[in-house]
Formats: C-alpha cells, sequence, structure tokens
C-alpha cells in the first residue's frame, strides 16, 4: 500500500522534537522505547504507525500524554477545550510556542493577503479551538491586521449582522465554511463587494462550494485551512475561480496512508506529526496523529480534505460530502443540502442516506434521478451497495430551500451537514 510525506520534512528538527517527547512525556517515553531516535527520520517515523501512533481518544490520558513541563506547571499554558467529535470534549494545552509556531503557518499569507485588512471573525476568542489560537498567535507576529469579534449567533439575524459589518467597514471574513457561504446569501450587494479575503476552514471545502462563495464575493480570495485543535492550522491552500492550490503544511510533518479499498485509490488516511524547532515546547507533543480525517490525492498533491464526520458507510461503500458537494453545488438552483444518516443498527438493518437538496424556484424536472445518477457515475461502490447488492438505501429529495433543514437541530456554531439519526436527531 502506498504512502506519501509532505510537509516539514527537518530531520534536527524532527529529533529534537522526538528527544524532548522521549524525556518529558511518559507516552511517548514507551512509544519510542526500543527506537533510536539520534537516527530517526521521517521516513523511519512513517514506517511506524502500528507502534508510534497516537490517537483521538488518547488525548483523554493526561497524566501520560501532557509533558511533565505542563503537569508540573515549569511553564505558562493555557488550555482549550475541543467541541467533543469523540463523544465528550477533550482538553489541549498550548503555549506560547505554540502560538509562535501558527504564526509561522500564517506568516506569507498575512504579508501578501491580510496586510491591513479589518478581519471580521465569527470563531470565538474563547479556549475553545483553533479559532482562539490564530487570534493569540497573530500577536507574535509584526502584523498590521484588524481582529474584530462578531457573535456566531448573528449569523441568523440579518438585521444585527449588516449593522456590524457596516460599523467595522470589515474587507475580510474568518469563518467556518458553510459559514462564508450563508453570509454570501444574507449580505446585501455594497457589504460583499468590499470583502477582498475569505479565511474559512472547520469543513470540507470543494470547488464547487467556492464557486458558489466567490460567486457571491466578487473581489475576494478564499484562504482554506485545515485546522484543528490539536495542531491548530496544519494544511493551507489558496481558493480562486481558476482553481484550488494543493495544500501545503509548513510545520507539519504529514504521512498520507493510501485507503486499502481499491475503489478509493484517490483517498488517504492522514498522519499528523506536529514539528517543534530547537528550544519550543509545545503543550501536547503528536507523532503519527490519526486524526481520522481523508486527503483526496491526485498526482501526489493534497487536493482536498474530508473531515472524518463528512463521510458515512453505505454497507461497504463510502459516501464522501466532498462527492455531494461537487454535484449539488453545480446547480444554481440548489443552494443547500443536508444529509441525514439512519445507521446500520439492531433496529435497522439496511444503512439508508436521505439526501435533501434544497432548490429556488420551481423544482425542476428529474433532478432527484439525476442527482443520484451522478452520485453513482463518481462512486461506484455506492451504486453497487444500494442497486446491486440492495445492502443499503440511498434516497434524494428536492425540496423549497427553506424546508431543508426544518426539524433539524439549529446550532449557530455548528453548520452541519451531516445529521444521524439516534445521534443527532
Amino acid at each position: 500500500m502506498d504512502s506519501i510525506l509532505l510537509g516539514r520534512k527537518d530531520l534536527e528538527d524532527l529529533r529534537y522534537t522526538a528527544e524532548t517527547a522521549f524525556k518529558t512525556t511518559e507516552f511517548w517515553k514507551e512509544k519510542f522505547s526500543d527506537i533510536d531516535i539520534d537516527d530517526l527520520k521521517p521516513e523511519i517515523l512513517a514506517s511506524l504507525t502500528d507502534k508510534v501512533f497516537i490517537g483521538p481518544h488518547d488525548l483523554y490520558k493526561r497524566d501520560k500524554v501532557w509533558p511533565t513541563y505542563i503537569r508540573n506547571h515549569e511553564i505558562f499554558y493555557n488550555v482549550m477545550r475541543t467541541s467533543g467529535t469523540t463523544g465528550k470534549p477533550k482538553r489541549i494545552p498550548f503555549t506560547k510556542y505554540d502560538k509562535i509556531r501558527t504564526s509561522r503557518q500564517y506568516s506569507s499569507w498575512i504579508e501578501e493577503y491580510l496586510y491591513k485588512q479589518k478581519l471580521a471573525s465569527f470563531l470565538p476568542q474563547l479556549p475553545s479551538g483553533s479559532g482562539f489560537l490564530t487570534a493569540a498567535s497573530l500577536e507574535y507576529m509584526d502584523v498590521k491586521v484588524g481582529f474584530y469579534q462578531i457573535p456566531i449567533q448573528y449569523l441568523r439575524m440579518r438585521d444585527a449582522l449588516i449593522e456590524e459589518f457596516r460599523d467595522i467597514g470589515a474587507t475580510a471574513i474568518y469563518t467556518l465554511t458553510t459559514g462564508a457561504y450563508v453570509l454570501g446569501l444574507t449580505l446585501p450587494e455594497d457589504i460583499k463587494n468590499d470583502i477582498q479575503v475569505i479565511l474559512v476552514g472547520g469543513e470540507t471545502l470543494s470547488q464547487e462550494m467556492a464557486n458558489a462563495i466567490l460567486d457571491s464575493f466578487p473581489n475576494a480570495v478564499i484562504l482554506d485551512v485545515f485546522g484543528n485543535s490539536e495542531d491548530d492550522a496544519t494544511g493551507r491552500r489558496i481558493v480562486t475561480r481558476k482553481g484550488m492550490e494543493p495544500f501545503t503544511f509548513p510545520e507539519s510533518l504529514i504521512l498520507l496512508k493510501e485507503d486499502a479499498d481499491p475503489e478509493y485509490k484517490d483517498y488517504y488516511e492522514i498522519y499528523i506529526t506536529k514539528i517543534m524547532r530547537e528550544g519550543e515546547l509545545t503543550g501536547l507533543p503528536l507523532f503519527n496523529y490519526k486524526i481520522g480525517d481523508l486527503a483526496r490525492v491526485i498526482d501526489g498533491k493534497v487536493i482536498n480534505i474530508i473531515r472524518v464526520k463528512d463521510v458515512i458507510s453505505l454497507g461497504g461503500a463510502k459516501l464522501h460530502i466532498d462527492q455531494v458537494m461537487d454535484i449539488v453545488h453545480r446547480y444554481p438552483f440548489l443552494v443547500d443540502f443536508v444529509i441525514i444518516y439512519h445507521p446500520l443498527s439492531p433496529d435497522n438493518p439496511k444503512p439508508k442516506a436521505i439526501i435533501k437538496v434544497g432548490y429556488v424556484g420551481e423544482k425542476p424536472d428529474g433532478i432527484e434521478d439525476e442527482i443520484r445518477g451522478l452520485i453513482y457515475e463518481a462512486n461506484n461502490p455506492v451504486r453497487y451497495e444500494v442497486e446491486e447488492a440492495k445492502s443499503s438505501e440511498l434516497i434524494v429529495e428536492a425540496v423549497p430551500a427553506e424546508k431543508v433543514r426544518e426539524g433539524l437541530p439549529q446550532k449557530p456554531g455548528k453548520t452541519k451537514r451531516i445529521f444521524i439519526v439516534g445521534r443527532d436527531i
């Protein structure tokens, strides 16, 4: 099975990172116990995913995964609270060195795209994720950026939202991916024309979704971040109407392992190693962190990253949300969609996905069959499981746009596309 190494491959930095973790962290002392750290290379680390790795559930073992300089209060640290994708929130320590490291991840963007911009942020400056760390990190650069906080609830309060934008005079936006799409449908034209930069992350961004956002903001470019609380702005890319640049990973070592299923040869599992530089002390050392997300890889380059919560299983097939996004946003009259997923359970012998697409105007004839056919064309395993093996069900429903999310939980901080019966609803 093929694998690909990307990102920061500096040998001295990797050895320093491993030595520091070995000396200060019980978890990594056990993992590196019979490995010669002096001879550690990215390729060697990549070959050790069966032994030297960490998963999201391991992060609850704070007495083992937090280094001594954190547990013994040897340096100042903050603690972020994650959103709890593993079932309950995780707590992630970060230090001033994490802020410095994050500032390096953003530095080239700041100079080229955000210099003297007024950045309206919908990601809270609270200890609850990478939005906070990003804001804190900007202070470690000699940057001329105005960072304005807007309550995320304003995404659902049009008058307050517009008043806030007019008062700020915002020229840039920082929000979740779907939040940018919602703003494009909500803000008046004169405000949208002032926006030059849209900084997004947290959700899968397809080219079709990007085009839909950029159609609303004619003078903007999109800066897309693959971020997570454990490693902040791990990857980044620039997206314009002409296309998407591949992701780059300036401060992390990224291992991509090909999916074992040959039908999904373009999808690779992501493993993250958080690289420190000499003298730095990160709050949470990470080696081969199996975050659960997938990279879509073409010609050795990461062209999209699909969050683990954006994939569902239909029998032996995986339906990726980026494929559905690509299809739905081809149509200018389709403005929203959700997937309601009924997973396999004792009460449900056949997993089922209901894709609700929202249209404006008159309902287009045959749109459900057309979308289902395009999904089959893009994903033959799904077609097989639904039409031939009959192990699963796939239903496409076209409804007026205002009814797409009817009856679904509404949380302004979570712009979900997949709702799982029994967990979310």
